[in-house]
């Protein structure tokens, strides 16, 4: 328990040094290019934020690209985990299936981007390109997590006939989760990060991305920087928060360890 802690401590203590190397940098960036256009100011970007965190309008473009972000998270999450049965159950669609991951995942966001606003709008193409980038991560982890279950309790639920159902409840679900929920935050900061990204590519109204590109449009550094800032925050509380998750798998482990060795006694 000392040792945990003593670990936290130590993660906590490198974090702010982290944080103090990267704004002494800034400081001495700023006062070497003494251009604001450039760099902005410490004072003028923390007024930024301040603005922002009062200003309902970047509440409703923040509100607008998290609900994308999560809605294409979730459609490819979703769509993995059927694409994840289906390779399971036969060989020959995961053979199939495998070209089309593989091109996914090599897809240049910027490319695909412009394609998809010729095709669409500005508000649907952010969407679409971030559920062609998270897609093929997900099933490839969650390939990486089904690849990791012991084949012999797979062999010995076969023995004993085990119903596809007590397979899945029993078997496959409580081994898969815990690599499923570690995933999550990491999965979703990601989708975020190119959710904003394709909006500011797409210049999309009322999105986080779209307060993006016109502050780079008339060269508002100071808002670019604390909406840059303000994201970073966001990412990263999404993360950590959803990186709790764990501690649900962790609780229930406990759990079963505990019935085995009541059963046991």
């Amino acid at each position: 328990m000392n040792a945990l802690l003593s670990a936290k401590k130590l993660n906590i203590a490198f974090s702010l040094l982290a944080v103090l190397v990267m704004w002494a940098g800034w400081l001495i960036a700023y006062y070497t290019v003494r251009n604001d256009y450039i760099i902005p100011s410490f004072g003028d970007t923390m007024a930024g934020i301040g603005r922002n965190l009062i200003d309902g309008q970047f509440w409703l473009a923040f509100g607008n690209t998290l609900l994308r972000t999560l809605y294409s998270w979730a459609v490819a999450f979703a769509l993995s985990l059927v694409c994840l049965s289906l390779s399971a159950w036969s060989e020959k669609f995961r053979r199939f299936l495998a070209p089309f991951v593989s091109v996914l995942r090599t897809l240049p966001t910027m490319a695909i981007t412009l394609m998809l606003l010729i095709w669409t709008s500005p508000k649907v193409a952010p969407t679409a390109v971030a559920f062609l980038m998270i897609f093929p991560l997900s099933y490839t982890q969650l390939s990486a997590s089904f690849k990791g279950i012991d084949g012999k309790l797979i062999e010995m639920a076969e023995v004993y006939k085990v119903s596809r159902w007590n397979k899945l409840c029993k078997i496959y679900i409580p081994l898969m989760l815990p690599d499923i929920f570690a995933q999550t935050g990491a999965n979703v900061s990601l989708t975020l990060k190119v959710m904003i990204s394709a909006e500011v590519l797409a210049g999309t109204f009322g999105s986080v991305g779209g307060l993006m590109y016109t502050a780079s449009m008339y060269s508002r550094m100071d808002e670019l920087f604390a909406v840059t800032i303000l994201m970073l925050v966001a990412g990263g509380l999404i993360e950590f928060a959803l990186g709790n998750l764990t501690r649900i798998t962790d609780v229930w482990k406990k759990g079963r360890k505990g019935k085995r060795r009541e059963n046991a006694a």
